[in-house]
């Protein structure tokens, strides 16, 4: 049985992780073939014409795509022109943005044959098994699957408690050998319950991890090689404080070409030792989701802020030089438009290496998702889902997010501006405001207006707004 396993990435310089982690179990715990296995990578601008056509020249029994928020238009377009081209490829999807709607999106794409409900490698291993023998998948757990017109349903798979059952993705066999990011998890799922959020998954056990001597020696696997970037892409990698510490001297003692590692932290879990170690480790870029400041959304999205152990955490990032990104969310419910200034102008005020502000899409199998109704949630129905009113916003509330999001874009990567929003009296969304009143033409001409409203002495702010300006024409 040939096996094709494909996605379209959103950035392609990351690994398909969840493809190695398939083929990994297909070929090490079921003994299938590696050559009757392929994978196959698409950028996002890849069309459905080109991804089906590499798809059928693969001569594949089963093709399964693994669909996210990115992909899923693409991807569903790609499978009906293969299902045209060769009726009797049985198609398989799992991934985020399928399996948490998986009977309605059956019934939306009659060329689907199954979807994965929730964590793939297991079931899909099964779902092989059944086929290879002729048997019936009404005793898979997990998924969904087509049968005479009708869409079965085979309940919920169970939990998978001991991670390490899963074959290693990060092997000789499976490795790149082209320079990319290399994403590698030490847990998965998440014990917090932010209702905006799909790491939890709705798992009774909300938090897995992996064998630190397996997290050890794949991490060890890909420092020995010539890689672009390490990313442990847990939910949050110092959910276990003491257990981050160790992999931090781990990578520390091994990672001798400086190898650069991004990861995602709860700033809350953030102490003196850990932010040295990561400092030691070479952790080159650090995502920090703060999302709102206000007490009464945090309430309506249960979602967890300790204050002041959030600036005992980031005190510490800074200490140590790491840069990090602090990052909010627009457009949740509860947020107003001036209590969403109020979380900028505090995210700013920690000068943040970046600050990144998100619009809030309202994921499918989520608990917002389920919650919209009663909170007058309104987004849109097709992916990203981004939102466009809720109880607390109108769509004009929801429109000056996008224009704060564009801002952004233009205003951040200049160290002038950085300089200009740690000016006395100066908040970051006066800033940000004079952008959106009337966005300028050069950074020059921008400095120099809102100097001159704000009566600022601008013979410092023109000369860094003149040099930014030259360098990045260049």
């Amino acid at each position: 049985m040939r096996i094709c396993l494909a996605t379209a990435h959103c950035k392609p310089a990351f690994i398909p992780l969840a493809l190695l982690y398939l083929k990994a179990c297909l070929v090490d715990l079921k003994g299938l073939p590696d050559e009757d296995v392929t994978i196959l990578e698409f950028g996002p601008d890849a069309s459905a014409e080109e991804i089906a056509n590499q798809v059928v020249a693969t001569h594949a029994d089963v093709v399964a795509f693994s669909c996210y928020v990115w992909n899923i238009r693409v991807l569903m377009h790609a499978a009906a022109r293969i299902k045209a081209h060769e009726p009797s490829v049985t198609i398989v999807v799992g991934g985020p943005e399928v399996g948490p709607v998986a009977a309605s999106t059956l019934e939306r794409y009659p060329e689907l044959d199954v979807v994965v409900k929730s964590e793939g490698e297991i079931p899909f291993c099964e779902i092989i098994d059944h086929w290879q023998t002729g048997a019936d998948l009404d005793d898979v757990p997990g998924i969904c699957f087509r049968r005479d017109g009708s869409v079965v349903d085979t309940g919920d798979a169970p939990i998978l408690l001991d991670l390490n059952q899963l074959a290693s993705p990060h092997t000789v066999r499976l490795a790149t050998t082209e320079k990319r990011v290399v994403c590698i998890e030490t847990q998965r799922g998440c014990v917090f319950r932010c209702s905006f959020c799909f790491y939890n998954k709705d798992l009774s056990i909300r938090n897995r991890r992996f064998d630190l001597e397996r997290v050890k020696r794949e991490i060890r696997f890909w420092l020995e090689r010539d890689v672009q970037e390490l990313y442990l892409m847990d939910p949050v990698f110092n959910l276990n404080a003491e257990r981050a510490k160790e992999i931090c001297r781990f990578i520390a003692a091994h990672n001798h070409q400086r190898i650069p590692v991004h990861t995602e932290v709860w700033a809350e879990f953030i102490d003196d030792e850990l932010a040295s170690l990561m400092r030691e480790a070479h952790f080159s870029y650090i995502e920090v989701g703060l999302q709102t400041t206000d007490d009464s959304v945090l309430a309506t999205v249960e979602r967890r802020l300790r204050l002041q152990k959030f600036l005992d955490g980031i005190g510490y990032l800074k200490k140590y030089d790491l840069i990090f990104e602090v990052q909010l969310i627009y457009g949740l419910p509860g947020e107003t438009r001036e209590t969403f200034r109020k979380s900028l102008n505090f995210a700013a005020a920690l000068d943040p290496s970046v600050l990144s502000v998100f619009p809030l899409m309202v994921l499918p199998g989520t608990e917002l998702w389920r919650k919209a109704e009663g909170l007058h949630l309104a987004y849109n129905a097709e992916p990203p889902y981004y939102v466009r009113s809720h109880f607390s916003m109108d769509e004009a509330d929801i429109e000056y997010g996008w224009e704060v999001n564009r801002a952004l874009g233009w205003l951040e990567p200049f160290h002038t501006v950085r300089f200009l929003r740690r000016e006395q009296g100066i908040t970051y969304t006066e800033i940000v405001d004079e952008w959106i009143g009337s966005p300028p033409e050069s950074l020059p001409a921008f400095v120099e207006r809102f100097c001159a409203k704000k009566e600022i002495p601008p013979d410092f702010y023109r000369a860094s707004a003149s040099i930014e300006a030259v360098a990045s024409s260049r």
